[in-house]
């Protein structure tokens, strides 16, 4: 075991298990990079996720300096981060709601009156504009990323890994990550520059699948979000919220 500050340090998953009142619910997951878990402790229950030592000063970082800001209401908050031997424990108040994901989720979500929807819209498109606004490219943002709570209409927002510090990146995959509903031209082109205005494509297509009913009243502003070529898109995500804003209906 390794020592730190004079005290021995457990691997994150006897750290866990040591301190649970349940036993660990491990969650699954696409990939073995990370590992994460459900516990209770202290009587509270928590997401709890592992990052290797190694993705520390990369995933772990933008982890910690996104959801660790207390950049916006809807992004869910770190609790705690725990020095452990095998890396770092992220521990997150568990938040209740669904995840919009799914396609069965989704679907009572679009059977919401559009008021509520448009709440939740402009919801995003804050927090994600606080995220750019903070120096940071966002990379994996589509609703596997989102959480909504339809007792209390509320929503929560998670797991900014990926994202990328700076303004922009150059893509080195076939296609970035994300939904292919939501994508820009960009993201499916290897070599291409990703940055701000890739995320104003994605947001324009996230309120127009989810506000069809105002497609009119908002056809302008979402055609300028979702303009194929990036030069006529809004330059900001803070531009197309303002945008959005003065556009939106009243009712």
């Amino acid at each position: 075991m390794q020592r730190q500050n004079g005290w021995m340090l457990q691997l994150g998953e006897q750290w866990l298990a040591s301190r649970s009142a349940k036993p660990l619910d491990p969650i699954q997951k696409s990939s073995d990079t990370t590992q994460a878990w459900f516990v209770e402790i202290g009587g509270v229950e928590l997401f709890a996720k592992l990052y290797p030592t190694e993705l520390i000063p990369t995933w772990g970082e933008a982890e910690r300096k996104i959801a660790g800001a207390n950049l916006h209401s809807c992004i869910v908050p770190i609790t705690q981060v725990v020095e452990v031997q095998d890396g770092q424990l992220f521990l997150y108040r568990l938040v209740d709601g669904d995840n919009l994901g799914g396609s069965d989720v989704r679907a009572r979500f679009m059977r919401l009156p559009v008021t509520r929807r448009a709440m939740a819209v402009v919801s995003t498109i804050e927090a994600l504009a606080a995220i750019c606004n903070l120096g940071f490219a966002v990379v994996d943002w589509y609703e596997g990323n989102m959480i909504f709570d339809f007792e209390r209409d509320r929503l929560w927002l998670f797991d900014w890994e990926l994202c990328r510090p700076g303004r922009s990146f150059v893509l080195e995959m076939e296609s970035n990550y994300g939904s292919s509903r939501l994508m820009a031209p960009e993201e499916f082109v290897r070599g291409s520059v990703i940055d701000e205005q890739t995320l104003v494509f994605n947001l324009g297509r996230f309120a127009l699948l989810y506000l069809p009913e105002w497609a009119e009243p908002l056809a302008a502003v979402l055609a300028k979000a979702t303009y194929p070529a990036r030069a006529g898109r809004y330059r900001t995500v803070d531009s197309l919220l303002a945008a959005l804003r003065s556009d939106l209906p009243s009712d």
